[in-house]
């Protein structure tokens, strides 16, 4: 830091990491969440384009030490599918998380995307997924938040390594026997055991992994619940997941019965992520290559991506104005195209009853054959009033900018 930068960041009040933000030219929102929103960067003097997470201090409570924690683990971990860590700072009222720049979209956008998906490509991408999970697991990090938005793809090319991204709930547990206890995840992905409250650990991100399988082979989610109190009843002792014949007809066996183990109700009954790695399934032996799934698989992909654009439009602009009212001034707003961009990706991107340590979602944005239309005049309200603001968002998207910048099968 230059002796100038250090008068200047005494005389603004500024943390000297402040200095950082000189480095990045800030361009387009890529997406918002609870605590604040992650937009792209070019690197000062080159074309390298990273992804920044900006987090509100506010946001977190007086808790800023999750922050801290989410940068300590991101600084250790080094593995082909798990988002790279490059920097952070801070300012007076908010934290910078620099990190690598994931442009090829979320796993289900990709999928749909194809001409051709099938269960041999369904093994490679939870292959993946798996293989990023047993390595946290192995230095006794616990994920907590796995979903598909949070699997993205580094490019657009069609052999571009799939990452683990948002640590942000993340948790080191320090012994075998350690039981988390904070609420965390995302409705319609996280363990019975979380929402139950008897402590969880690695057990529920193997839950997660079984349900986004369940959802990639599928389109639709293994549950009817669209609450928590339903989900609760609907995953009791005697809970067996549902295979629907019209569906999963052309799924293997190998693929039902890998997804039955690793959402056992009982956490002490699924595997391991390690033992995932050597299932003959996820190693490719056994999944089949004769069936396209994506006519099946399509329809789910598709309204889930409607809902949940609409719901992420209102999040973003909510998050984006929170932003514009720091104690930097108009330092976001320096940024025209600060207020466009497609929402390709979301971090802590739970929506409602979530805390400093939370990033609870009591939002499914996938839902299961045949369920009810409960609460459908609050959540129709809802939508129009998203859906406005995501066209808005779109119209803005196809600008010119002034500078650098699940629902189910029925």
């Amino acid at each position: 830091m230059s002796s100038i930068q250090s008068f200047l960041g005494k005389v603004t009040g500024q943390p000297s990491s402040y200095s950082k933000k000189h480095n990045y030219t800030f361009g387009k929102v890529l997406g918002a969440g609870t605590f604040g929103v992650v937009r792209v960067a070019r690197i000062s003097g080159s074309k390298d384009e990273v992804a920044v997470k900006i987090i509100l201090k506010k946001a977190l409570k007086g808790n800023e030490e999750m922050v801290l924690e989410e940068i300590k683990m991101l600084q250790k971990l080094h593995h082909a599918h798990i988002v790279e860590f490059k920097d952070w700072f801070e300012s007076r009222d908010k934290f910078y998380i620099v990190t690598q720049l994931a442009t090829g979209g979320e796993l289900f956008d990709r999928i749909i995307d194809r001409g051709r998906f099938t269960e041999e490509d369904a093994s490679k991408c939870i292959r993946d997924i798996v293989d990023a999970v047993a390595y946290i697991h192995g230095q006794d990090i616990v994920h907590r938040d796995l979903k598909p938005e949070n699997l993205l793809y580094v490019t657009k090319e069609k052999d571009s390594d799939l990452v683990l991204a948002d640590f942000g709930i993340a948790k080191l547990v320090t012994s075998p026997d350690e039981k988390l206890t904070t609420m965390a995840g995302s409705f319609g992905y996280a363990a019975p055991e979380i929402f139950l409250g008897t402590g969880h650990g690695k057990p529920c991100d193997i839950w997660s992994l079984g349900v986004i399988s369940y959802t990639v082979l599928s389109g639709y989610s293994p549950f009817r619940a669209e609450t928590v109190d339903e989900f609760l009843e609907e995953v009791d002792e005697n809970y067996q997941v549902v295979f629907h014949t019209r569906y999963w007809k052309h799924v293997s066996t190998a693929a039902k019965e890998l997804i039955s183990r690793m959402m056992q109700v009982n956490p002490d009954k699924r595997p391991t992520a390690d033992e995932l790695l050597r299932d003959p399934w996820i190693t490719g032996e056994a999944a089949e290559d004769t069936h396209d799934l994506l006519p099946t698989i399509r329809t789910g992909f598709n309204a889930r991506t409607k809902f949940r654009l609409a719901i992420e439009a209102v999040k973003l602009a909510n998050r984006i104005k929170a932003l514009e009212m720091g104690d930097e001034g108009k330092e976001e707003e320096a940024d025209p195209d600060s207020r466009e961009g497609p929402l390709q990706y979301f971090h802590h991107s739970a929506t409602t009853g979530s805390t400093s340590s939370s990033s609870s979602s009591t939002t499914q944005t996938s839902t299961h054959p045949g369920t009810s239309t409960k609460n459908a005049g609050a959540k129709l309200h809802e939508i129009v009033l998203a859906a406005q603001r995501a066209k808005e968002i779109q119209q803005q998207d196809q600008q010119p900018a002034s500078s650098t910048g699940e629902n189910k099968p029925v």
